[in-house]
């Protein structure tokens, strides 16, 4: 996602902020470091290797490390869907929860909605996975394509 930002934007000079959650502390860890062996970008072309990523020497060899430029674009952080808030406090513009709540009955899938719509600005979106729809939760979020939800201004 900053990638993209980057790119649609140009350049790293952007007002683009990234919040990255996850449950699992270990997963945040990895993804904070930043540091990724050298096949799991091996698809990407060498170009956007190379503006996006520092290839490593010596002990590093064979791994990319993230550039400070696209590591200061996100925040990672612990966040429990299930918990009675959630640790946000700004408006967001989006949100991307994809396949998660296919793991929720409805009842707890509506709930972790009504915590969502809050966080987003007026007509924010919500991007979820091709196997979840929210057609209970129309008075929080309208569909507006397979996967992606505005926020109604009912609520």
């Amino acid at each position: 996602m900053a990638m993209t930002a980057v790119d649609a934007f140009g350049g790293f000079g952007h007002p683009v902020r990234i919040i990255a959650s996850d449950l699992d502390t270990k997963v945040l860890q990895t993804a904070r470091a930043g540091r990724y062996k050298l096949e799991s970008v091996a698809r990407m072309p060498a170009q956007q290797v190379d503006k996006f990523f520092v290839r490593g020497k010596g002990g590093d060899a064979g791994f990319v490390q993230a550039r400070p430029e696209l590591q200061k674009m996100i925040s990672f952080q612990r966040i429990n869907l299930l918990d009675a808030a959630l640790p946000i406090r700004e408006q967001l513009d989006a949100i991307f929860c994809r396949n998660v709540m296919i793991y929720f009955d409805k009842d707890t899938q509506l709930a972790v909605l009504k915590k969502f719509a809050p966080l987003l600005r007026s007509n924010g979106l919500l991007f979820a996975g091709h196997s979840e729809n929210f057609y209970h939760a129309d008075a929080w979020f309208k569909l507006r394509g397979h996967t992606v939800y505005q926020k109604t201004d009912n609520r």
